[in-house]
């Protein structure tokens, strides 16, 4: 009881001093404490609910190992539980939809979801403004609002980028793989083998090429009782290449008219073959005017090395 009156006489003493500012710092400061404290308990304080995605599903049901990514990090987990839970409240159907689609043309090994993975791009986010925001504090010791913004905005896009990159890479590494699978599956149909069979022949060959890893998931599905026009097209869809897909297309087209496959693969083949080496043709054309530049850039060095002396000493004494 006797410290209550004594408190009050303080305050009123820094009050009638004008003290406002002190006053209003402490209080700053005792909210930030309190909103820090709650949400480290409401962070830390929930294990927080994991979501399978049914590729992972499946291939834990079918006896694969578990992943070990940063969500299933006992440090890392907390955090990016937070940052899930915000990417699946954040409505945005086109952009994780084709986040979907890079995903599976990736391979995606790690089975991500597109929740988890703009949760892992909002991190890589903060973890940018803070690395700016820090070295501003260093540099000139003062605070700034845009730096944070420019480098959340940053780290996000990079994360992105990285993974559309990552998609183009493997995409481009498909299609120079393709004509030649082509050919070795119709000559292997030619000999007498299956298509199933060809395929497993093709596959064994390299385990680590992404094409044959997109086959053998077509093995897969095929090996599982979807048929073959429903696993081609899924095949069509796991990869953004508009050859493949004409492929399927007409792979598809021969087995409803009656068409010999493996003459059909071959055609196709070939056509490929054809298409590339008009693409390098064309690469090709483009490269030799784009060389002008810098030729005509390495003259004029040259010409301005030999007779840059001259030059200076028409302009300062006259030409006589």
């Amino acid at each position: 009881m006797t410290g209550m009156p004594d408190m009050t006489i303080s305050v009123a003493a820094l009050l009638a001093a004008g003290q406002w500012e002190l006053l209003i710092q402490v209080a700053m400061s005792a909210l930030i404490f309190f909103c820090l404290f709650f949400l480290v308990i409401g962070v830390f304080g929930q294990a927080g609910e994991v979501h399978l995605s049914p590729e992972r599903a499946s291939a834990l049901a079918t006896g694969h190992s578990d992943r070990t990514t940063v969500f299933e990090n006992a440090f890392f987990r907390p955090p990016l539980w937070l940052l899930l839970v915000a990417t699946h409240r954040f409505s945005a159907p086109r952009l994780k939809g084709w986040i979907r689609r890079q995903l599976v043309a990736t391979g995606n090994q790690n089975y991500y979801t597109p929740e988890e993975y703009l949760a892992l791009s909002l991190m890589v986010g903060i973890i940018c403004a803070v690395v700016l925001e820090v070295g501003n504090i260093l540099a000139t010791g003062n605070l700034s609002v845009t730096l944070p913004i420019v480098g959340l905005l940053g780290g996000v896009i990079l994360a992105i980028a990285q993974l559309h990159s990552t998609a183009s890479k493997r995409a481009r590494l498909i299609s120079k793989r393709v004509p030649y699978a082509l050919d070795l599956i119709a000559l292997a149909m030619g000999a007498g083998a299956t298509f199933i069979e060809a395929v497993k022949t093709i596959v064994r060959e390299d385990q680590a090429d992404p094409f044959n890893v997109e086959l053998r998931t077509l093995l897969a599905e095929m090996e599982l009782g979807t048929t073959r026009r429903k696993a081609l097209q899924n095949l069509a869809e796991r990869i953004p290449l508009e050859e493949l897909r004409s492929i399927i297309a007409s792979v598809i087209q021969a087995e409803e008219l009656g068409t010999p496959l493996g003459d059909v693969l071959h055609d196709q083949a070939t056509l490929l073959r054809l298409q590339r080496s008009v693409h390098a043709e064309q690469a090709a054309a483009v490269a030799s005017v784009r060389i002008l530049i810098p030729c005509l850039l390495l003259v004029l060095a040259v010409v301005l090395a030999v007779f840059g002396p001259a030059i200076l000493r028409v302009i300062r004494r006259g030409l006589f």
